[in-house]
């Protein structure tokens, strides 16, 4: 049975981010998306594929699970959470980011934050490089909902705007409670993550600072959207790489991304390239 340790570290500010490691190997810190974080299925999923050959570190992002929230929040605070998480966890580190989780590490690794190689899969970004002034001000529409109390309105704002779920699924999604109800939880910081986002834009020159090896993934049952998302962000890092994931949509089998970050990370057989 894989040993799993729980910790606290402490952000620039102060904020208290909590930790948690698993397994042994080359240290791998994972960043969710927005409704991912330590515990939740598919991070428990994740770190269960992983866990036999990598150190695999989790944590909740801060105003989410058990990680404090002091205020203001700024995307600069969130690269120095996980800046305490990757000096906690000891060089050398290697980074998995999924879906937004995917934009925090762009920033982190930008802003100079010592990581070794970096595997990113699906940030959903829109393939422009041109704000839509509706999706900047998305995120003030998402911190009104939660103002007034509609945080059910604010999740199917979310899942529809960014993610690109179709109504129809979304509108079934209340049907299961527990995935409801998780959902809920941690509706009152979505704003911030169209934040990180930028606005669904590319940030090319936040991308054009990045120095270390990084390989963009997507899937071929995904949204299309989505894979010219990866293939904008592979043109705008210098020298990093694609693959597309053959049957995989947005949320992931951990079986298949693993072998992608093995490859990647350990050397193996590469996907196809996109």
């Amino acid at each position: 049975m894989t040993t799993i340790t729980e910790r606290s570290v402490s952000s620039a500010d102060g904020t208290q981010i909590a930790v948690s490691s698993s397994g042994s190997g080359p240290v791998l810190v994972l960043v969710g998306g927005a409704f991912d974080h330590r515990g939740t299925p598919f991070v428990d999923a994740v770190v269960a594929a992983f866990s036999d050959r990598y150190r695999v570190v989790t944590y909740d992002r801060r105003g989410r699970g058990q990680s404090g929230d002091n205020r203001p929040w700024s995307v600069e605070r969130e690269v120095d959470d996980l800046a305490a998480v990757v000096a906690d966890a000891g060089a050398p580190v290697d980074l998995l980011g999924i879906c937004v989780g995917a934009a925090v590490v762009l920033h982190a690794v930008a802003a100079g934050v010592p990581v070794g190689r970096v595997v990113l899969y699906e940030p959903p970004y829109r393939a422009s490089v041109e704000a839509r002034a509706d999706d900047v001000l998305f995120a003030d529409r998402l911190d009104e909902m939660i103002d007034g109390g509609r945080r059910a309105a604010a999740v199917r704002a979310y899942l529809t705007r960014v993610l690109g779920v179709p109504m129809l699924q979304v509108s079934a999604v209340p049907l299961k409670p527990k995935l409801w109800k998780a959902l809920l939880a941690d509706a009152g910081v979505l704003g911030r993550d169209v934040r990180v986002l930028g606005g669904l834009v590319v940030p090319e020159r936040v991308l054009a600072a990045i120095g270390v090896p990084v390989l963009v993934a997507a899937g071929t049952a995904g949204a299309v959207w989505a894979r010219a998302a990866a293939r904008a962000v592979v043109e705008s890092v210098p020298g990093s790489r694609a693959v597309v994931l053959d049957g995989q949509g947005h949320v992931p089998d951990p079986g298949v991304l693993r072998e992608a970050v093995d490859a990647f990370l350990l050397g193996g057989p590469t996907p196809d390239p996109d």
